[in-house]
């Protein structure tokens, strides 16, 4: 097996888990903002506790993502759709 193709089942070598889940939070966080759902403030508390109990924002955009693809559809934000499907693609 060649170690420089992604193989997200093996490693997240050559994945930056990182980077890709602050660029999709940062994109989320902007929505939280202009408080454009009433689905945002209990995301933000979600997020919080999550934060407390020591879990990272990937593990906060997966344990939503069917609600966050939803609401991203229906605020017409495909570049943000397009970079949390290719989080959950290569990282979830």
């Amino acid at each position: 097996m060649r170690h420089d193709r992604l193989d997200r089942y093996v490693t997240f070598r050559n994945i930056d888990t990182e980077g890709m889940t602050r660029a999709v939070m940062a994109r989320v966080l902007a929505h939280v903002a202009l408080g454009d759902s009433p689905f945002w403030p209990y995301f933000e508390t979600q997020r919080a506790l999550a934060h407390s109990r020591g879990l990272d924002d990937l593990r906060v955009l997966h344990n939503f993502l069917p609600t966050l693809k939803e609401l991203l559809e229906d605020l017409d934000d495909p570049e943000t759709l397009a970079l949390l499907e290719e989080l959950e693609t290569q990282c979830m």
